[in-house]
């Protein structure tokens, strides 16, 4: 089974985080549904679902499921800091499988050297996840 590329298992991971977990159950739907409300239904509904997608607010009415949470509102500062952070954990987890792959091969021994950057990689790798636990928690 092979791994999937670290770019887009740091992006998930984020995503993940960043994310509400909206109503259940998860499946996939295909089917739109449209229907009219007047102004005053339409202000009504916009109010009720501040932070909180319509759809998932609309489908956890009708069907019982958990109401969703609101979702975080992220300063736009923040949204381009947590991008920047993306893109560094990005390169990190990059590197360090490559580390590790090149290693797993027998293509190069495993030195002080590379020991003390793979070290370096994952004290990053924590320092991003802390700065964005940080950043998440000063908007709830």
């Amino acid at each position: 089974m092979t791994q999937p590329d670290p770019r887009t298992a740091l992006s998930n991971q984020l995503a993940d985080v960043l994310s509400n977990h909206s109503v259940q159950p998860e499946v996939k739907r295909e089917i739109t549904v449209t229907f009219r409300v007047s102004s005053d239904e339409k202000a009504r509904l916009e109010q009720r679902c501040i932070g909180v997608v319509q759809s998932d607010y609309i489908r956890a009415r009708l069907f019982d499921y958990s109401l969703p949470r609101s979702k975080s509102i992220i300063p736009e500062i923040n949204r381009q800091v947590i991008y920047e952070l993306k893109k560094i954990g990005n390169n990190l987890n990059q590197q360090t499988k490559a580390i590790n792959e090149a290693v797993k091969v027998g293509y190069q021994p495993l030195s002080n050297e590379a020991k003390e950057y793979l070290q370096t990689l994952k004290e990053l790798a924590e320092i991003l996840e802390q700065t964005h636990r940080q950043l998440t928690q000063t908007i709830e």
